[in-house]
């Protein structure tokens, strides 16, 4: 299909595609909020910003690639092949700590690096704050100390320390940087900058403050087969992020990878052939996974690099991608176009040498030593004696070189089925690379729907059970209310009957002690009658009956007996008469009061 049919229905589409991100994006943000007191409300918050980074890759069209590796895989090489130059900085040592957009526009000649104001404020800030710190640690002399195993930092330690005043780095005033050299030198001021910070003043973390990356927008080498350019439409963005064994001490950069990755929609990891099992590769991994499994494993992409040093007994080429299949969980029969093993070293010197060709009006039957590339070019393809074979190749010759190394690199295979399709179809796979993040946060949201609400149906049939269990409670308390009012009742005429027996039995208990001692009286007296006399006149009788003197004056009773086993008896007497009489009583008493209670228990039942 032709894209000038096409260009009417992208951009119709495009607007749509904003329409439905934003309503999405809003409804994202309601479910935020009405959950915000719960914990799942962070993780729509996450979503809403997933659907916003989208909105901006759609109004712009870019397609984004994040491209992840471990330190040294070759993955700013790989970068420098695709785009037909050295313009990533490298080195043998550490070197990205800051992701750095580049984005392939076929009309450029000239890179430009785009360095936005809010960057080159945070990096001011960075200058003005290691001045200082350098100043004072020159003083204390302990600079040598902090920065001794980062020798390739010194020389920005002495310029630092050189500024006047207020005096920063040119290349911090311009918003553009022409050139590759202006731009090399700026991009590792910047990544040596973030890391010279974090050796000194770890607690100054400007990463953290950066809300953009620096981009580079360039032209690339040629990407067809037949060496024809297909048209573009959308562009093809392509991201340069920090290993995990990049950091080093107080680097925190997997929160700068994954921020990266959850703007990207297609995922291209690095993997050193050499080293395929170690901790770095398994980090990658481990990083990429919940993006993939939110893109979908059709937006992956797995070069394994340096697999020129293969040797007699390592992994054959089907076994390295029988390995990668395995542990990136890839289906073999869907993925067979989604993993190349490339050598990125011999595709750069053959693309580099092939570029600079292309852009130069010259006589290829000169000899090819005249052409800077040529150097790197002819270490590959010459070997130890690639010097002298220079000085005697001419530059078709060596033309003829780069073709076939870039062949035997196998990159041209990973430009046609990679790089390029993603730049022809950067437009239309970026806006479905939205939507379907769109309709997988869709998905999410409903799924919570569905279980909250079958949770609030399961809640409803629980409560509706409660409330019933809570009415029948009701009734048995109203009953028992019921019940206590006819127990206080109740009570009140049992106390009111216990008091009568009791006023009776004090009544019955008056022992009169003259029964004891006349049986006449015992047999004939009324002793209810008897019961009301005063214990004086008792008292007196019993002084008579025994001959006891009693002293009026001193109002007082004395009995008299002759002996004192008289008065023992007497008094043993007297006990037990008193007893016996309680004693009967008592169990009269209690036989009454027993059937009482048993007549109100039974009505309370």
């Amino acid at each position: 299909m032709n894209t000038n049919d096409l260009k009417p229905n992208i951009y119709g589409l495009q607007q749509d595609v904003l329409n439905l991100l934003g309503n999405v994006s809003k409804l994202m943000g309601d479910v935020k909020e009405t959950l915000s007191g719960d914990n799942s409300g962070e993780k729509y918050g996450d979503y809403q910003q997933d659907i916003d980074n989208a909105v901006v890759n759609v109004k712009e069209l870019e397609l984004r690639m994040a491209v992840v590796a471990p330190m040294k895989a070759g993955k700013s090489t790989i970068i420098n092949a695709i785009v037909g130059d050295d313009l990533l900085p490298s080195r043998n040592a550490a070197m990205t700590t800051i992701p750095t957009e580049i984005i392939l526009k076929k009309e450029l000649t000239q890179p430009i690096l785009i360095l936005s104001e809010h960057i080159r404020k945070v990096f001011k800030g960075c200058y003005i704050a290691l001045k200082e710190k350098i100043q004072k640690l020159k003083i204390e002399k302990t600079l040598e100390e902090k920065t001794g195993q980062y020798p390739h930092l010194r020389e920005l330690i002495e310029e630092i320390y050189n500024l006047t005043e207020n005096e920063l780095p040119n290349f911090l005033d311009s918003e553009k940087i022409e050139g590759k050299e202006n731009i090399g030198k700026a991009l590792t001021s910047l990544n040596d900058i973030i890391r010279l910070v974090s050796i000194l003043d770890p607690n100054f973390d400007p990463i953290q403050k950066l809300r953009e990356v620096p981009r580079i927008e360039t032209g690339f080498c040629q990407i067809s087969e037949n060496g024809n350019q297909s048209e573009q439409f959308g562009n093809l963005v392509i991201i340069d992020t920090p290993g995990p064994n990049e950091a080093g001490e107080n680097l925190k950069l997997s929160y700068v990878v994954e921020n990266q990755l959850e703007k990207s929609s297609v995922v291209l990891i690095v993997l050193d052939f050499t080293q395929l099992n170690n901790k770095a590769a398994e980090d990658v991994k481990r990083q990429v996974k919940p993006i993939i499994d939110l893109r979908g494993k059709e937006n992956l992409y797995v070069l394994v690099n340096k697999v020129d040093q293969r040797r007699d007994g390592d992994m054959t080429p089907n076994i390295v991608k029988q390995f990668v299949f395995n542990d990136l969980k890839l289906s073999e029969s869907e993925n067979t176009d989604k993993v190349f093993e490339i050598s990125a070293r011999k595709a750069f010197c053959a693309n580099r040498f092939l570029l600079d060709l292309q852009n130069q009006d010259i006589d290829t039957k000169q000899k090819a030593s005249i052409m800077p590339s040529s150097k790197t070019l002819a270490q590959e393809v010459f070997g130890m004696d690639w010097e002298e074979d220079l000085e005697e190749v001419t530059i078709k010759q060596l033309q003829k070189k780069a073709n076939k190394l870039k062949e035997k690199s196998g990159f041209n295979i990973f430009l046609s089925q990679t790089i390029s399709v993603l730049m022809e179809n950067a437009a239309p796979k970026c806006l479905k690379s939205s939507l379907n993040i769109a309709y997988n946060h869709l998905i999410s949201v409903r799924d919570e729907v569905k279980l909250r609400g079958s949770a609030i149906a399961q809640n409803e049939e629980k409560l509706r059970l409660e409330i019933e269990a809570l009415e029948a409670d009701l009734k048995r308390l109203e009953l028992c209310r019921t019940k206590l009012q006819e127990v206080d009742k109740i009570k009140a005429k049992l106390e009111q009957q216990l008091n009568l027996i009791l006023n009776d039995l004090k009544k019955d208990a008056l022992v009169k002690i003259e029964m004891f001692y006349s049986e006449e009286e015992y047999n004939q007296a009324d002793w209810r009658e008897k019961g009301e006399k005063s214990i004086k006149n008792v008292v007196s009788w019993v002084a008579k009956q025994i001959g006891a003197k009693i002293d009026s004056e001193k109002k007082q009773t004395i009995l008299e007996f002759e002996t004192e086993q008289e008065a023992q008896q007497f008094i043993a007497n007297t006990i037990a008469f008193g007893k016996q009489r309680t004693e009967s009583h008592l169990l009269n008493v209690r036989k009454k009061v027993q059937l009482i209670i048993e007549n109100k228990r039974a009505l309370l039942n």
